[in-house]
């Protein structure tokens, strides 16, 4: 099966595996070219589990449906405003890096409700590891999952985890996590050797950006700049640190 595994976070609803697979091996293949590595397709899976999330009009209650696309207008406005930057490019991106954050909320909140949605993510990403997975890439919830996926079955040999925007290091986070040991220090995940975490300069989901005093020194903190798109998957799969920790588990 596939050596390298990607998770996806907040925010796919709307996307599929097959069309994720296609946005996201060019970035991770950008991310390679960096250290003259790269992986062919059939060696990359996606754990796709969007569609849990997507809300149907069908049986949803009217009044719910309008409120989960609130909002926008007033966010806009907000960072558009005083003490907004004034431009377009920039606006946006604070607005789609809040709502990222927010949809994150949601989304952490409806698994925590619903056991059956966590317990199919989970089988889910388990199904697509075997023997031959030799790193783990999850970028923003995804990482929260597949931390627990890791953790809970230390008999999966991935050599490497890399996570990406992750929120593991905020409250948030840490309301799915195992409880700390006597120094605060949550479990290591399972067999894991090397865990990698990339932060994004502005990107709100990862709280300080920094998962070593949480997790242990055994974490290596990179940083790393996406400009206006601080949350979005893509450059941080293209980014040479991103890069560096797959291609060095190849």
């Amino acid at each position: 099966m596939a050596r390298v595994v990607m998770v996806h976070g907040a925010f796919n609803e709307l996307w599929g595996p097959n069309e994720l697979s296609a946005r996201w091996l060019p970035a991770l293949r950008d991310g390679l070219w960096h250290h003259g590595c790269s992986v062919e397709p059939r060696d990359v899976e996606v754990c796709f589990y969007g569609d849990l999330f997507r809300l149907d009009p069908e049986t949803l209650d009217a009044d719910h449906w309008e409120a989960t696309r609130s909002g926008a207008a007033e966010m806009l406005t907000a960072f558009a405003g005083e003490g907004g930057s004034g431009d377009l490019a920039t606006t946006l991106g604070q607005a789609a890096n809040q709502a990222a954050w927010e949809r994150t909320i949601d989304m952490v909140t409806l698994m925590t409700a619903d056991p059956g949605i966590l317990d199919t993510a989970r089988s889910r990403l388990r199904s697509v590891l075997d023997g031959d997975t030799v790193v783990v890439v999850a970028h923003s919830l995804g990482t929260v999952l597949a931390y627990n996926v890791l953790r809970e079955a230390p008999e999966l040999t991935v050599d490497t985890f890399v996570t990406l925007g992750s929120p593991l290091g905020t409250d948030m986070g840490a309301s799915m996590l195992p409880e700390p040991d006597a120094e605060g220090i949550h479990p290591w995940p399972g067999s894991v050797r090397r865990w990698v975490n990339v932060a994004a300069v502005g990107d709100r989901a990862t709280g300080t950006g920094r998962l070593a005093p949480r997790f242990g020194p055994g974490v290596e903190d990179r940083r790393v700049d996406n400009g206006h798109r601080a949350h979005s998957p893509e450059p941080y799969l293209n980014s040479s640190a991103t890069g560096e920790a797959v291609a060095a588990a190849l």
